[in-house]
């Protein structure tokens, strides 16, 4: 069995985290001791989500589409928290419906966020942990990359990048 690790004292960020799964990962590793940053595209959501969960959280705006967007996030949480120690790519997007009907645009968005912002997360976050010779990113993927329900075409295709992405970086 894997040896289970303290997060106390590390320094977390969660994208996508001011609701859903995010905040609840937000919201167990403050709860376990980490200091933790929520990004999301709503500010306002995120910095609620962090006040709600206290302890040394703190949210701050997000758009992981847009590199810039996420240096700036990352940035600010090291500037505020400390040196990243873990980032949790979490943000993604689910847009249902045939795929013959899906508007191209929809499609885009989708791939946008739910890889591009994981490909953006990645490339930020890992320079410096490498320099750091510490350091961890966690890509959330879905059972959907591995078999896709019907409706769920573009969005499986998404996960089942991330997964092929993460295990190409590994």
């Amino acid at each position: 069995m894997a040896e289970r690790r303290s997060v106390r004292g590390l320094v977390v960020a969660v994208t996508g985290a001011a609701r859903g799964i995010g905040r609840a990962t937000a919201a167990r590793l403050a709860a376990q001791g980490a200091r933790v940053a929520i990004g999301d595209l709503e500010a306002e959501m995120a910095e609620a989500a962090a006040a709600e969960i206290g302890a040394e959280t703190i949210g701050l705006p997000l758009d992981v589409t847009e590199r810039r967007s996420f240096e700036a996030f990352v940035e600010a949480v090291e500037q505020r928290l400390g040196p990243l120690d873990v980032l949790v790519n979490n943000a993604g997007i689910l847009l249902m419906g045939p795929f013959l009907e899906e508007d191209d645009a929809a499609t885009q968005r989708e791939f946008a966020v739910n890889v591009m912002g994981v490909v953006h997360g990645m490339r930020i976050a890992l320079p410096r942990m490498r320099e750091r010779g510490r350091g961890q990113v966690v890509n959330i993927a879905s059972g959907a990359s591995y078999v896709a329900p019907p409706g769920e075409a573009s969005y499986a295709a998404t996960k089942h990048a991330v997964v092929g992405l993460t295990d190409g970086v590994r």
